[in-house]
């Protein structure tokens, strides 16, 4: 695929050069945890993409997101055995971490309790499990979370083939009578205050406030197009089919309308899905854990509603299909090692 060419600079060139200032624009920085993730991502995402493209653009974006989600979770899999064999060899010393609990009762004192807590380690180390091990692929995932929500809110930077179309709707943007104008006007309501005033006239610029534009916006450009309208709503329309999946823009919030509702709905029953399948296969003896399990079980859906709500759609489908995935990785993981722990038994 063919770079992007402005000024005899390539768009990576320009990521380079102006990138940092670009993603300070409407958007935080992202930090030093997800900043490198992101763009590690990103160059996954792209590879994909590229590949796809020469296949088709239509839902292009979609199904780059369904690979990266894919390869994400088969690398995070070595992790998943750990956790898996972690819970499962919790579950065989449940027993005698039962006759410590009672060995020492319901005291409260705080020596009785150290000495308790420091028995119950003891026997976690001399099986070498932990407790935590089950909030550790959980813990990894929100980084991700956070990585891909600021990933497509600027898909055009990371993703060169989307960039290709930006910048070519950009030049045909400037090739417009009194094309300033019109994107003064629909750009002031997209700008902080603390960026004004500012430069709408490079095509860098012109980028950053295209990728902010609604379907109002677009409407009022290509009403304006005149003689380019024929070129500029081919190029929309090839920005629309690849950034749709099946009828959802993945790069806007999927908000509450039909049909972006869709992807908080079934983040939300693919978490619940998710949760529940693990806490069947890792049942907690502890009647503490065991409420805290299904309270937690109903609370996750609900914050993941809240939160893909208010997120590109794309990262809910990040989201979607890696609960799909960990939810048949655990039912396979916990037949495995249930096997494996049957066979000891009979032995």
């Amino acid at each position: 695929m063919q770079e992007a060419m402005q000024g005899g600079k390539s768009l990576s060139q320009l990521l380079m050069t102006h990138g940092v200032a670009f993603l300070q624009f409407i958007e935080k920085e992202p930090g030093a945890i997800v900043g490198p993730i992101a763009m590690f991502l990103g160059a996954i995402i792209d590879f994909v993409f590229g590949i796809l493209s020469n296949f088709t653009m239509a839902n292009s974006l979609g199904w780059s997101i369904i690979i990266l989600t894919i390869v994400a979770r088969t690398l995070m899999l070595p992790l998943g055995f750990k956790s898996q064999k972690s819970m499962v060899g919790m579950q065989k010393i449940t027993p005698e971490v039962n006759k410590i609990r009672e060995k020492y009762g319901s005291s409260k004192d705080p020596e009785i309790q150290r000495k308790m807590n420091a028995e119950i380690q003891a026997l976690y180390a001399k099986h070498k499990v932990n407790p935590l091990s089950g909030c550790l692929p959980l813990l990894i995932q929100m980084p991700i979370f956070f990585a891909l929500s600021y990933l497509f809110r600027q898909s055009y930077l990371f993703i060169g083939g989307i960039g290709e179309i930006y910048q070519s709707l950009g030049e045909t943007v400037m090739q417009m009578d009194g094309w300033k104008l019109l994107i003064q006007e629909i750009g002031r309501s997209k700008i902080p205050e603390n960026m004004m005033p500012f430069d709408f006239g490079t095509i860098e610029n012109l980028m950053k406030l295209l990728n902010r534009f609604n379907l109002e916006d677009w409407s009022r450009v290509l009403a304006s197009s005149g003689d380019l309208y024929e070129k500029m709503n081919g190029l929309y329309s090839t920005k629309v089919g690849i950034e749709t999946f099946f009828g959802i823009n993945l790069v806007e919030n999927s908000g509450i309308s039909w049909p972006g509702i869709l992807i908080p709905v079934l983040t939300a029953g693919t978490t619940f899905l998710s949760s529940y399948i693990m806490n069947k296969t890792n049942p907690s003896s502890d009647p503490s854990a065991k409420s805290q399990q299904k309270i937690m079980m109903m609370i996750m859906p609900v914050m993941m509603i809240f939160m893909t709500v208010n997120m590109s759609a794309g990262v809910g489908l990040y989201w979607i299909v890696s609960s799909v995935y960990q939810t048949v990785q655990q039912y396979f993981l916990h037949k495995y090692y249930t096997r494996d722990t049957k066979k000891e038994a009979v032995k």
